[in-house]
């Protein structure tokens, strides 16, 4: 089950009672990350960085190849990169060897970040017993498509019986977990931003047009097809009325690019490739509405963001995006393409319902900012720390000190 104070994040109750920053040489296990592009990578280079920041010794341990190892804000240290069997960043590191790369980076906690099919981190989770560190445990991914397969890997490894805290990035991924899980508590720890970098100017000279935009991995499963689908249906329905961007890289975007060209929809429909933050920024900036297409989504830090920078959103229901977009206040939450296609003609058809829904998203500030998320950390740390010293304790963040 969800855990009692899933949602504490966003009610101010995230800490124990003079509880702050841990302090702790910190071990952040995930098998991708940086220079890999993703949410996941950049949101645990984010929280390593901020712990960092603040005090704590952080660092990131991974499978991922090819980065550079001496950036000032976060130490990384790439494990089996030499070996020639893996899939893309994915290696299996044996359990020894985990272990002493541990002791030899003195980590005094863990921090699991884990999604589907994660080798080394699966790996360091099983490991919490063994080698007497506190772990977290944070699942990224949306696990309702593999409940059956995770269910049975889970019972296999006994990991209901590992002295850990299990974490999930939104409600509705915890819920997949602990079912998972056979209804072992998953608590909420949210992904983060740092507000600021997201408040955004709109410039003068904007198009005349409404501009709609997305930002994601061209991906299956970030659905970029069905989205360029219900662009082209718009286009024909609502010719010259609006115009949309699309932005990131991934293996399905020559042949979007290739598709958008051949309909005749350029410029209309422009596929950018992948952008710096700072470019993502600026197209935030002339942008009116944002666009989630993915229906499994286990957060959604671009919608984040792109709701922070003051822009509707319009997303699936049933994601993790729900968590920060409210119907007809944030944004809106459809359950097909087809309903999908006929909010965004709707939209088009009364600006007035835009407005009203962005004015609100520039005023006000979404809870997921990085103070209160490394309050979160924090409070889970406190938890798993119990929950090593005595694994009879629930690992829970209400549970008693």
């Amino acid at each position: 089950m969800v855990g009692h104070q899933a949602a504490a994040w966003s009610l101010g109750r995230t800490t124990a009672p003079g509880w702050g920053p841990t302090d702790m040489r910190i071990a952040h296990i995930s098998d991708v990350y940086l220079p890999r592009l993703g949410g996941v990578e950049w949101q645990v280079h984010d929280l390593v960085a901020r712990q960092r920041r603040r005090g704590d010794d952080s660092f990131v341990l991974t499978t991922t190849a090819h980065g550079d190892d001496h950036e000032p804000d976060v130490p990384v240290h790439r494990l089996g990169v030499s070996r020639r069997l893996g899939a893309g960043p994915y290696r299996r590191i044996p359990d020894a060897e985990l272990a002493a790369a541990l002791r030899r980076c003195a980590a005094e906690l863990v921090h699991v970040h884990i999604s589907a099919f994660s080798p080394l981190s699966w790996t360091a989770a099983r490991m919490a017993g063994s080698t007497g560190l506190p772990t977290v445990i944070s699942v990224h991914s949306m696990w309702h498509d593999f409940l059956p397969l995770i269910r049975r890997y889970a019972r296999w490894q006994r990991a209901t019986t590992w002295p850990v805290v299990w974490t999930a990035v939104s409600t509705v991924a915890a819920r997949a977990v602990s079912a998972a899980l056979d209804s072992t508590v998953v608590e909420v720890l949210p992904n983060g931003i740092d507000p600021g970098d997201w408040r955004i100017s709109r410039p003068p000279g904007r198009p005349p047009i409404p501009t709609l935009v997305s930002v994601m991995r061209m991906v299956r499963r970030k659905r970029p097809h069905a989205l360029v689908d219900v662009l082209l249906a718009l286009q024909a329905s609502h010719p010259g009325r609006f115009r949309a961007i699309l932005v990131g890289d991934g293996p399905l975007l020559p042949r979007l690019q290739r598709r958008a060209a051949n309909s005749g929809s350029a410029p209309s429909i422009q596929l950018m490739g992948a952008l710096p933050r700072p470019a993502i920024r600026s197209v935030l900036a002339t942008a009116d509405l944002y666009i989630a297409p993915a229906s499994r989504e286990s957060f959604g830090i671009a919608a984040l963001e792109a709701r922070t920078a003051g822009l509707p959103v319009v997303a699936r229901a049933g994601t993790g995006i729900a968590d920060f977009i409210r119907p007809d206040v944030e944004g809106w939450l459809v359950g097909s393409d087809g309903e999908l296609a006929e909010t965004l003609a709707g939209l088009l058809d009364d600006p007035a319902r835009l407005a009203v829904v962005a004015g609100r998203n520039r005023t006000t500030t979404p809870p997921m900012s990085w103070p209160s998320v490394l309050e979160a950390a924090d409070a889970m740390y406190q938890a798993a720390i119990r929950r090593q010293a005595d694994p009879l304790v629930p690992g829970t963040v209400g549970a008693p000190g």
